[in-house]
């Protein structure tokens, strides 16, 4: 496989594989992450802990929304040589109809103001910019397919990036970020690693961050002369963070150890968001774009190792993972993605045959529709949560209360525990038992009166 090929596979494939590992650990401390897991080094199996740590069932090796929403763009790149508003908005619209119960349509995931921006596009007169202003980092990872695509940076490729965003989310921030996830994808496509694939060597890294914040520059001047009113609506200050963050970024990058950086980080989002961040991995763009270049320039010596790391720390694990898979796979290469992670992700297959499109930069006749590929997976993991997610149904939640004939503010202070939370039930048993033996007494000192 050429080297070019190569990139843009493990690029793309990277991505996929980040966010699917991702799911397992969503939303997990990082203690929790090395509690349950030790190291995510792999596809992780979270059926034990369903109902505990980990809120949903996930199936494992399956990607979520994420990844969704990357290959409608995708898709619209190979059939109209351009990442079209019309195309991607009528992608995602489809893919809300049908799914299971508990589902959006078709969709694994996914954040409530995604949710409310896609089903406000049969409204909008205008698709872009759109009405949500969200800087959450859910949309960075869009330019990832609009970059390999392009296989070189351009401002029409940093445009492209932006009005997709855009689609999605007003921000400045989301939307300038887009564009330098873009201009990163094609700067790691070019950039050779020494061999038995090393780091980037301190003077490339430098270079690099010192890129990414020229390319936000550019970006800054694309947005004031696309959406000049939306510019004028946040202000200069916001618009330029994330430039100042990727400079002061360069100037720590060699300077201070690993911990400090992440307390950075945080701090420095900190200062420029209404809410306090506490851990480099909240979502937000501010975090989580400069601790994915972070970690890709400094945390490991291969992707097993960069993706792994960043994984370990939980939280928003999904969206980091899709930013440093599609990061590192462009700088390592296809080949250097272990084996067990390229055959544990679910539709492997179909993933890297559309990677292998995006090369070629054409449509492959033999690809399926995303619409019917999406909705049978969706319906897999379904059928499988059925099995594995412990429920508490509306028919013994009643059975429950009126076996326990108490007041309701007696039942409002005794809230009914999970089945699946045995001490919590041995309390609440004791606690009816106890009620019930002071209502007899209540009564039978009434008789005696």
């Amino acid at each position: 496989m050429e080297t070019q090929q190569d990139k843009i596979l493990g690029s793309w494939f990277g991505m996929v594989v980040g966010d699917a590992m991702g799911m397992a650990v969503k939303g997990l401390k990082p203690q929790t992450v090395k509690q349950c897991f030790g190291q995510m080094d792999d596809f992780k199996d979270v059926r034990s802990f369903v109902g505990r740590e980990v809120k949903y069932y996930r199936m494992k090796g399956l990607y979520g929304v994420q990844t969704q929403v990357a290959l409608a763009v995708c898709d619209s790149l190979l059939k109209s040589r351009q990442a079209a508003l019309t195309d991607v908005s009528d992608s995602l619209s489809e893919l809300t109809a049908g799914g299971p119960e508990g589902y959006f349509g078709v969709f694994r995931g996914g954040e409530g103001s995604f949710r409310q921006t896609v089903q406000s596009f049969p409204d909008r007169q205008l698709l872009i910019p759109a009405e949500q202003n969200y800087a959450s980092g859910g949309y960075l990872h869009l330019a990832v397919p609009i970059a390999l695509y392009h296989q070189k940076n351009s401002p029409e490729m940093m445009r492209q990036c932006m009005e997709t965003c855009a689609l999605l989310t007003r921000h400045p921030l989301e939307v300038i970020g887009a564009a330098v996830v873009g201009f990163m994808v094609t700067g790691f496509l070019s950039l050779e690693v020494e061999p038995e694939a090393a780091s980037p060597t301190e003077k490339d890294a430098q270079q690099l961050l010192r890129n990414a914040a020229g390319a936000c520059e550019m970006a800054e001047s694309i947005f004031k002369d696309r959406f000049p009113e939306v510019w004028q609506e946040f202000g200069d200050g916001v618009g330029q963070a994330l430039r100042q963050t990727l400079q002061a970024l360069g100037e720590r990058l060699h300077a201070e150890e690993e911990v400090p950086i992440f307390n950075w980080i945080s701090a420095n989002a900190s200062g420029y968001c209404k809410n306090p961040i506490s851990h480099p991995t909240q979502g937000h763009v501010l975090t989580l774009l400069p601790l994915a270049l972070y970690l890709v320039l400094k945390g490991g010596n291969d992707f097993q190792s960069v993706v792994t790391h960043a994984l370990n720390m939980g939280k928003e694990a999904t969206k980091l993972g899709a930013i440093v898979g599609a990061l590192a796979g462009g700088l390592y290469g296809f080949e250097t993605i272990p084996k067990n992670w390229k055959t544990g992700l679910v539709n492997a297959k179909e993933i890297r045959n559309r990677g292998a499109a995006l090369f070629l930069r054409r449509h492959n006749k033999g690809l399926k529709d995303l619409y019917d590929m999406e909705l049978s997976l969706t319906i897999k993991e379904f059928e499988e949560r059925k099995r594995y997610l412990p429920k508490l149904t509306q028919k013994s939640q009643k059975k429950a209360v009126s076996s326990i004939k108490v007041s309701d503010d007696e039942l409002e202070e005794s809230s009914l525990p999970r089945k699946e939370d045995p001490a919590g039930w041995r309390k609440f048993e004791r606690d009816k038992s106890r009620t019930k033996r002071d209502r007899r007494r209540n009564l039978k000192s009434d008789f005696d009166l």
